[in-house]
Order: structure tokens, then sequence, then C-alpha cells
């Protein structure tokens, strides 16, 4: 009995399950406070809201560039911008999204890109939060319905027959239009009736040219028709058409059309702007919220989410509200962090490589020095921005940096890779409170493939830091260590380290995930998210083998990890942010490297007092329940008593 016991216990040491915190910790940049600092930023936007729990509210549906859905459950009131999913459905690689009722069920259908064609589309039925797939739209002849990717298409009931019509726009600037005919064995078939829809003809103000445009249909002006709404590739702001016929009968102006919108302040961006819109504030009306796709004006990769709010005393006068509607930690793209004390005050400190910083000429990355002011008795860090160029020189772009005490003198001392697979070496010259960093040259005589990610852990347990280097073949280079620990000295040792390949821009993290006192390795990637490497060896011999018991949540792309421990991760993602992940069900509550009644104390607290530790709640449900409960404790106590 004891020995099946004790694999059980072994299971639940390397079982963990990690989730994402959007609620965790808080940041202050440039004197503001941010209280869900890590929602990972956002570029490209494209948006839908829909009241998707029934609620009496809207569920705001995001997809960015990782070609992903995410969920937000959103209340201004409260402030609360809660991220329940960041990749619903499962649906990756696709550029636009329509979710709506299709077959007259009186529930949600969802229409997205093909991936494999990108011009057309498929229809997916909804069933208990999965996936169906009922296929491609085709019209009555069975030819596809079609829409340019470039475009961000739309569906509205314009005829007011109570089914879903197809619009998209054309490069030309035009509209295509493809009436919904009906059902035919419940599925919709759609009949092609004009690419010239309404006659409505668009030409943007930047060398009289058109474009790509992402396209919405509302009752703007409440006189109970649907109104287009326009965003055009060559258009700063928004194009207006109305409507002058009926909910069943349009007649739109196609010779009075509006060229900036809202009238009272227009927006005016980087190009390329999808309007939704949304009555937040359920206030009776519709507010008006506007993401930058970016267009002929350059990139606008932050502030890109706008909210203007509807004033109800007036019609349609939409007042600016924010820029950034999810306001979040969003430094442009592709992040690296690191966690270090650099001040030697017990706190971690959170230090942030940048692809570029636009703020200067050239455009070159930054490292952003976050100095933890969180309080002593509290679990949760808070940091604060202090500086946003730590090294004031040109390093290059795609900044990732790690800190090691290489020479042995109590200071955290700098290493930097960047986008060309160089590594940079800087000496702390200052003293354990108080860091000074010079640049030493001809230290590192490092230059790999791309996306040079430093780590420095001291892999063999003989007392000095060796490195390791994740790039952009995927490969990990190694390069020991073979000096003391006051004189370094980095010997190469493989460019291919224990035979691990993530595909592309491997991010290496050493931590010891299942407290056995040797180093694991948890791996970002370009494309695949966090991959875990369990360290079967011991700590001066290891032997590194992929390991599926631990569960990571799709984050996006560009996934680079540093660990606060084996519990709490910071994830830098592509869109400029980051994300927080905690785990859940880990029987070790307060993480000291035993299992024992305190553990079991902490859960009997948490039950009585929810508030307690609540930000790893998750950790407390160690069968995996969703339940928090004596259950729990019994679990806990069955594992200690064996």
């Amino acid at each position: 009995m004891k020995t099946s016991i004790y694999f059980i216990f072994i299971s639940l040491l390397i079982s963990s399950n990690y989730v994402i915190d959007s609620d965790y910790g808080s940041m202050i940049l440039d004197g503001e406070l941010y209280e869900t600092p890590f929602l990972g930023g956002f570029n490209k936007p494209k948006v839908q809201w829909i009241d998707w729990n029934n609620d009496g509210d809207d569920e705001l549906f995001l997809l960015d560039e990782d070609g992903s859905i995410k969920l937000f459950d959103i209340s201004i009131y409260e402030n609360s911008y809660n991220l329940v999913e960041t990749n619903l459905f499962g649906i990756s690689n696709i550029s636009w999204f329509y979710i709506g009722d299709f077959d007259l069920d009186e529930e949600y259908e969802i229409v997205t890109q093909d991936p494999n064609d990108i011009n057309q589309m498929l229809l997916y039925d909804i069933i208990n939060d999965n996936l169906i797939e009922i296929g491609s739209l085709y019209d009555s002849s069975l030819n596809p319905v079609e829409s340019d990717g470039a475009m961000i298409p739309t569906f509205c009931d314009i005829d007011n027959d109570n089914d879903l019509d197809f619009f998209t726009g054309n490069m030309i600037g035009t509209i295509t239009y493809y009436e919904n005919t009906g059902m035919i064995e419940n599925y919709p078939s759609y009949e092609l009736i004009t690419n010239f829809w309404e006659e409505i003809y668009i030409v943007g103000p930047s060398q009289s040219r058109h474009g790509a445009s992402a396209i919405t249909f509302i009752d703007i002006d409440n006189d109970n028709d649907y109104d287009l709404s326009w965003g055009d590739y060559y258009q700063q702001s928004l194009y207006i058409v109305f409507n002058q016929g009926s909910a069943s009968e349009p007649n739109m102006d196609n010779m009075n059309i509006v060229t900036e919108f809202p009238p009272n302040n227009p927006i005016s961006t980087a190009g390329l702007n999808m309007p939704t819109f949304s009555d937040i504030d359920q206030d009776g009306d519709n507010d008006l919220f506007v993401t930058v796709l970016s267009g002929a004006y350059g990139y606008q990769l932050k502030s890109n989410f706008y909210f203007f709010e509807n004033d109800a005393n007036q019609s349609s006068d939409y007042i600016l509200q924010t820029s950034d509607f999810i306001k979040t930690l969003d430094l442009l793209s592709d992040v690296t962090p690191a966690l270090v004390d650099i001040n030697n005050d017990d706190k971690i400190d959170l230090f942030i490589g940048t692809d570029f910083d636009p703020t200067d000429f050239p455009w070159t990355g930054k490292i952003n020095y976050f100095s933890n002011s969180g309080d002593d008795n509290s679990s949760e860090n808070s940091w604060t921005l202090l500086e946003n160029n730590f090294i004031e020189q040109d390093l290059g772009n795609n900044l990732a940096i790690d800190f090691s005490d290489i020479d042995g003198d109590e200071d955290q001392d700098l290493f930097v890779g960047n986008y060309n697979g160089v590594v940079q070496f800087f000496e702390n010259i200052g003293d354990v409170n108080n860091p000074e960093f010079i640049f030493i040259e001809n230290i590192l005589d490092i230059d790999l493939s791309g996306y040079s990610i430093p780590r420095l852990i001291d892999i063999d347990d003989d007392s000095d830091d060796d490195l390791f280097i994740g790039q952009l073949n995927g490969n990990i280079s190694f390069y020991e260590n073979t000096g003391t620990l006051s004189s370094y000295n980095f010997s190469f040792v493989s460019d291919n380290f224990e035979n691990i390949n993530v595909g592309n821009r491997s991010a290496p993290e050493f931590v010891d995930m299942d407290n056995d006192g040797d180093f694991d390795l948890i791996i970002g990637s370009q494309y695949e998210g966090l991959y875990y490497y369990k360290n079967d060896g011991n700590n001066n011999s290891y032997n590194f083998q992929y390991n599926e018991n631990i569960d990571f949540p799709f984050l996006g792309l560009n996934t680079v990890p540093a660990c606060l421990n084996n519990r709490e991760i910071l994830v830098g993602i592509s869109t400029g942010g980051l994300y927080y992940l905690s785990a859940c069900g880990h029987p070790d509550i307060n993480n000291d490297s035993f299992i024992n009644v305190i553990d079991a104390i902490l859960i009997v607290n948490f039950i009585i007092d929810q508030s307690v530790e609540d930000y790893l709640e998750c950790s407390y449900d160690l069968n995996n329940d969703n339940v928090i409960n004596v259950i729990d404790i019994i679990y806990l106590i069955n594992l200690i008593l064996n």
C-alpha cells in the first residue's frame, strides 16, 4: 500500500496545470497605476462584442497577430478586465472571425477564415465550448463564398428577413454582397448578388488609393436600419455611409459619404481602423470602439484600442474616453523578461528587453527596469518603472537579458543578446546595493543564428554559472564555464544542447520544477508556446527529457519565460506584453520543498477565508475538480501520512 501511495505522491510533484492570472500584481508606469499589467499587450486587435453568457452585458472576443481568439469578461464599472481564454475553441492561423446564429437555432455558430485557403471561410457549430466543423460556405451552384484574405468582412441581416447576409470589401474600393437565401438541410446558402453593392466606391485620401478594409454595420442615426462604418488601409479616420432606405430595403447614400468620424472628435491613427459597437456602459445606446490594425500611415502597436462613449443625452455624440481601453503593459512587440534582486533589498526586480523603441533614432531595443515596490508583508509583487533605457547605448534590436554574479564579487553582472545573434557582456563595477555597468569587449566571441537569448545557471554544480543561449534555429547553445568563481572562462560545448529543438526562436529558462535539487528546463518558442524538459539526472549530471505532465496554456507567438519560482512564471510574447502563470494542483502549498501539516493548514485557512493567497487559488485544488473543499485537505493528509 505504501508503494502505491508513493507513486501517487511523485506524480503530484511533477504534474501541474498552469493558468493565466490576469489579476495578479500591479505596475506603476510613468506615475500611472496599472492594476492588470499582465494581459499580453495588443498589436492588431480584431474584435467582436457578444453577450456570450447571457448576463445582460457584452463579452469581448479579440483576435490578434497570433491567429487565436481571446475572450475577455469586462466590467467598466468595476474596472475589471478578466482574461478568460487565450485560445478560445482551439482555433489558430486565422485573420478574421464572426460569431452569430447562422442556422437560426437561437445558439451561436462561428465563421472563420479558412486557414488552408485564406480567401474562403469555414462554418463551425459550437457545442459546450467545443467546435464541430460544418464546412465551407457555398452558393447554390456550389461555388465557395469568397473574401480577399486582406479584408475583415462582416455579416448583417441587411434585408430584415432574419438571417445573416455576407459583406466583404474589395481592393478596388467596392463591396461584395452575398445574400443569405435560406437554409438547406440546416445549412445557410448564399447567392452572389453584386461586387459593387449600392455603388459604394471608397477612395482613400493618400494618393487617392484604396486598400484593405474592415467593415461593420450598425444603426448609427437611430432610424431602425443599418448604416455602414468602414475602416480603410488608406484612411486615418472612419468612413460612414448612411442608409436612407429602410430595414428591409437599404438605400445607401453613396454621394455623401462621411470621411471623418466621430463628427465632433474624429479619430486619426496609422490607418485601417476597425469599428465595432457595444453598449458597454449599459445606458441604452451603442458606444464606439476602434481598434487600429495599422495601415498606410505606419504602425500603431500600442494606444490602439479606442473607446468613444455615446452620450445618451445627444444622439450619436461620441466622446473619446481612452485610446487604451484595456490598460495593460505594452512595450510594442517581442519582449523578454528577466528577474533578479538587483539592489539587494530581498525583492525580485523585473527587467524587460524590447524589440525596438521609436522614441529615439535609430529604432533600437531598450532595457526597461522595474523596481519591486511590493509590500514586505504581501506575497504579491508590485513593480515600478524606474528606467526605460537602463543601458544607454545602442545594443541592437530584440534585446534579451540575464544576470549573473559571474566574477564572484557579490553583485549581478549583465548579459545581453540581440537580433543578430550576438551576446554582449556588461560588468557591474558598482556594489551589491548600487549597480553600475560597463561594457567589456572581447569577452564573449558569440554570434549565433539570431535572436540570442542568454540564460546563466550552474548546471554542473561546480560553483560557477554556465551559459546557455536560445536562438533563431530552435537549438540551445551551451558554453561551459571552465574558469573559477572569480575568473570566468566560457568554453563552447554544443550548439544543440541535449538535442533539444523547438522549431524557431528557442528561449530557455532553468528552474527546479519538481523540487528534486536539480535544474529542469522550460523553453519558449516562436509558434508552439512553452515546452517542459524534466532533468532526470542529478545536480551535477544532467539528463533532460521532454515531459508532457506540465500543461501550459497557449499564450501567443515568441514566448519567453522567466520564473519567479517553480510555480510562478512571467512570459513575454510578440504583442509587447507579459502573462503571469500560476501552477494549479500543487501539494507544496507554501513552496518550501516539504509537504506537511503547514500545507494542510493553508488549505483550511483558504476555505475559511478565501482572501488568503487568492492569487494562487488554483494551487489549493489538489484533485483538480475546480472546487476547494475538505476533499483537498483529506487528499493532502493522505499524502503526508503515507
